[in-house]
């Protein structure tokens, strides 16, 4: 489905209420999907994990759990991607709804996720919801930003979570001087601690606000060919079920709330 806001439009999907692409006054910001992968181009939404689990394994109040192996021994990318949402549509606003529940995760969540479209910004909030009992959650987006040329990346105080191997922090954080950098000519597939908005600049500028989203993964490896670079807002780490680097758990009845904007500037 398509909506549209003067030279503004925004084409999504009810299976994983999938952005496939995003144009904000006639700038492409958002990249489709080169080979139809939606990790590899628009931007997925990611729950109730955002990134790797190692071994495709965890614990949760003492109970194991077995968690689909998509990427090598690993889980990636979260349990919904391919669920069907409810949808309500009006004027320049999308929401998203279901009732969460898989044999791989403890408890229930109703999540909710709408896009808001405006001529010069764009703004994604998502909110969970525990049904029933104690729930481990995290969320994150999965943009691939256009910028065919170069990215220059600016952000506030930025620090490196330090990896154990490569994928899995281990809960250290250091320097990194990746802040006033083109990343698009680096090799990254780092999550960051990021205080303050984000700027994208290259072709166009771009600004990124968050709430209660103070990590990002920034992805510029084998899918750097189509011209788009993935800043991902997340709410905590990769393998969080197990490290617990920004685990966020909810009792019966407790929401969460998180959001980002994309503002062209």
């Amino acid at each position: 489905m398509i909506i549209s806001f003067n030279r503004s439009l925004l084409e999504v999907s009810s299976t994983g209420a999938y952005i496939k692409s995003l144009v904000l006054d006639g700038e492409k910001i958002i990249n489709d999907s080169h080979d139809g992968n939606d990790t590899h181009g628009g931007s997925a939404v990611l729950f109730p994990f955002g990134n790797r689990i190692r071994n495709a394994e965890y614990k949760y109040n003492n109970i194991n759990y077995k968690l689909p192996k998509n990427n090598g021994e690993n889980s990636i990318h979260g349990l919904v991607r391919d669920k069907i949402f409810n949808v309500i549509v009006s004027c320049n606003k999308i929401e998203f709804f279901m009732d969460f529940n898989d044999e791989s995760y403890p408890g229930n969540a109703f999540i909710n996720v709408s896009y808001i479209l405006n001529e010069r910004s764009f703004r994604t909030d998502f909110t969970v919801t525990s049904k029933n009992e104690k729930i481990p959650v995290e969320i994150g987006f999965h943009p691939y930003f256009y910028f065919p040329d170069k990215c220059i990346f600016r952000s506030g105080k930025i620090m490196m979570l330090n990896y154990l191997d490569e994928y899995f922090p281990d809960g250290t954080l250091s320097d990194t001087s990746i802040n006033g950098s083109d990343i698009s000519k680096l090799s990254i597939d780092n999550c960051f601690y990021v205080h303050g908005p984000v700027i994208l600049e290259g072709n166009k500028k771009i600004r990124i606000d968050r709430e209660n989203m103070d990590y990002l993964v920034i992805y510029t490896g084998l899918y750097e060919k189509t011209k788009s670079i993935a800043v991902e807002p997340m709410t905590g780490a990769p393998d969080v079920y197990n490290n617990k680097i920004g685990l966020i758990e909810l009792n019966k009845g407790e929401s969460f709330h998180c959001s980002y904007t994309i503002n062209l500037i």
